[in-house]
């Protein structure tokens, strides 16, 4: 079983600390980087195993159906984790992992997995609207999302759905655009 001393000891490795803030994605900056792309595969694996019992003690008895893999990780943390997962779950059934696109949201995408219980699964959430914008496209298909799953959390917010994640971040800051 992996234990959150494991868990802030890994993240250690990977974090990187400025005196000005640099930029995170187009839209935020943080005086603190975390270097994901330099996560071990024990690192990740371990991170899924993390991730996977924190899910099961959150949504048990509910069982998501499919795990939707939002663009832009480059980690390969979603298919570790719906890995770990379906081997966890009472009956050990494989869940599908699916690509998280919009065009495959229009092309039928959505129809499949209507009804169906769904984790969206990104490496780092910084200001949440990306995934934000994927629940609320997915919900309007009929995809229920019980909840986000992530490496990183630096939201420090409510969302529409708990966020399960394997470390908090520090804060970012939103940029504004004039």
């Amino acid at each position: 079983m992996v234990e959150i001393e494991d868990i802030a000891e890994i993240f250690t490795k990977v974090t990187e600390r400025y005196e000005e803030p640099v930029p995170i994605g187009g839209r935020c900056e943080s005086f603190t980087y975390y270097r994901t792309e330099d996560l071990s595969e024990d690192d990740l694996n371990a991170c899924a195993e993390y991730v996977a019992q924190r899910l099961e003690s959150i949504l048990s008895p509910q069982h998501p159906d499919v795990f939707l893999k939002l663009p832009g990780g480059y980690s390969f943390f979603a298919e570790r984790l719906s890995a770990v997962y379906s081997e966890m779950i009472p009956g050990n059934r494989e869940i599908p992992l699916e690509q998280y696109l919009e065009s495959k949201l229009s092309n039928g995408f959505g129809t499949q997995y209507r009804g169906k219980n769904a984790i969206l699964v990104t490496d780092v959430i910084t200001t949440a609207r990306s995934s934000l914008e994927a629940h609320t496209k997915a919900t309007l298909r009929g995809i229920p999302v019980l909840c986000w799953a992530t490496l990183i959390d630096r939201t420090f917010g409510p969302g529409p759905v708990p966020v399960v994640s394997a470390y908090t971040g520090d804060p970012v800051r939103l940029l504004t655009r004039g």
